[in-house]
């Protein structure tokens, strides 16, 4: 459990660190966006504001994934980050929508966007916060196995995408053609989109139960303890960082209830040697039939 805490107390000094850096991201981008009536810009803004949302989203969803297990839920609350997750893919559709709309809005004005040296200077400041940001995200996502990291840093790429197309637009405002803008907003209502059913799908694995291992790897490390007869039923779920599992195994009829007690005991050491998120591993033991059938004829 004290790991467990470690880890939870890293993933938020993690998502805090991002989150003030993701606000000052959106400010600098939303209000020159508003002052120059740059949609694309002020589209891009919006992203990052809930890049920043979607930080004390998780740091609510990490909150509540550390309460340890109790009588009501004994296998604990790790699915609050999950679920925080999804809670981010969410937000990140509300995002698509409000840039969709105003892109809409746009098309149907005259107003142009004004385009200056501070606009390039904002635009490319912010990139490298963000590359710096998803760098460090992903980093310490896959260090710590975090599944709310992993979604956060994917939604701050997407950020980077979304700046990057703002600089094309600014530049094709600059020689005569301010279309683009309005259309480089709906480019990055795309991406934001994309983002969000990528996160809904992952997220949507641990909350369904989904497998997490592979029945043929755990079979063959289980085959590979001397006395196993057969390995089956295997099924596995949880989240990337702590994983339930349960199998039947079958022993020779003659083994007594003792030494199958430390067969089994045997294999579930060996594969929580091998798999380090396993937490927990049942298994059902079971007495090889095909041999007593062979014995009684």
């Amino acid at each position: 459990m004290r790991n467990g805490m470690n880890t939870y107390h890293e993933v938020r000094k993690v998502l805090v660190i991002t989150l003030f850096l993701n606000f000052a991201v959106a400010a600098a981008k939303v209000i020159y966006g508003m002052m120059s009536h740059t949609l694309s810009m002020e589209a891009d803004g919006f992203h990052s504001f809930f890049d920043g949302t979607s930080n004390i989203v998780g740091l609510l969803g990490i909150w509540m994934a550390a309460h340890p297990p109790d009588s009501s839920h004994p296998y604990g609350h790790r699915k609050y980050e999950a679920l925080a997750s999804l809670g981010i893919s969410l937000l990140l559709f509300l995002t698509c929508y409000r840039i969709l709309t105003d892109s809409y809005s746009r098309f149907s004005d005259s107003t142009a966007p004004e385009v200056t040296a501070l606009s390039f200077v904002i635009m490319l400041a912010t990139v490298g916060i963000n590359v710096f940001t998803t760098s460090y995200e992903q980093r310490r996502a896959v260090s710590l196995k975090s599944s709310i990291l992993k979604a956060d840093a994917s939604h701050t790429r997407s950020d980077i995408l979304a700046s990057i197309s703002v600089i094309v637009s600014l530049l094709a405002t600059l020689g005569g053609y301010p279309i683009l803008d309005p259309i480089t907003a709906l480019l990055i209502a795309g991406l934001i989109g994309k983002t969000g059913f990528e996160i809904l799908l992952e997220s949507g694995r641990i909350l369904s139960d989904a497998s997490m291992i592979s029945p043929e790897r755990i079979k063959d490390i289980a085959m590979g303890v001397e006395g196993v007869r057969e390995i089956h039923s295997v099924r596995s779920r949880g989240t990337a960082t702590h994983v339930y599992m349960d199998l039947h195994l079958l022993v020779p009829p003659w083994m007594d209830l003792g030494e199958a007690h430390r067969l089994a005991h045997q294999v579930e050491s060996r594969i929580k040697r091998e798999f380090s998120e396993v937490a927990d591993v049942v298994i059902h033991v079971e007495p090889d039939r095909a041999v007593e059938i062979k014995m009684k004829k």
